[in-house]
């Protein structure tokens, strides 16, 4: 199981800190990445259920991609993968 920590600068809150759990499900298509929406997160996502095929870059990429559709990637100060 993979964590990524994720510390971004909140215009009402300050610093805000938190995690996405990315959690390898084998009854998923091996290839898929499928986000868990919370709605209470600044960022939406709780965790990512991804197949068996996928990497770490990978992960790290739909994570940009993801920020970067929200508008919230140049509010992200660090990003980083905890195994």
């Amino acid at each position: 199981m993979l964590n990524v920590w994720i510390e971004m600068q909140h215009p009402q809150h300050g610093l805000e800190r938190f995690r996405i759990k990315v959690i390898k499900k084998y009854n998923l298509a091996a290839n898929t990445i499928q986000p868990k929406i919370l709605s209470r997160s600044s960022s939406g996502i709780n965790c990512l259920y991804v197949g068996r095929n996928v990497s770490e870059e990978e992960v790290k990429n739909y994570l940009v991609n993801y920020f970067r559709e929200k508008n919230l990637l140049e509010a992200i100060t660090k990003m980083k993968m905890q195994t």
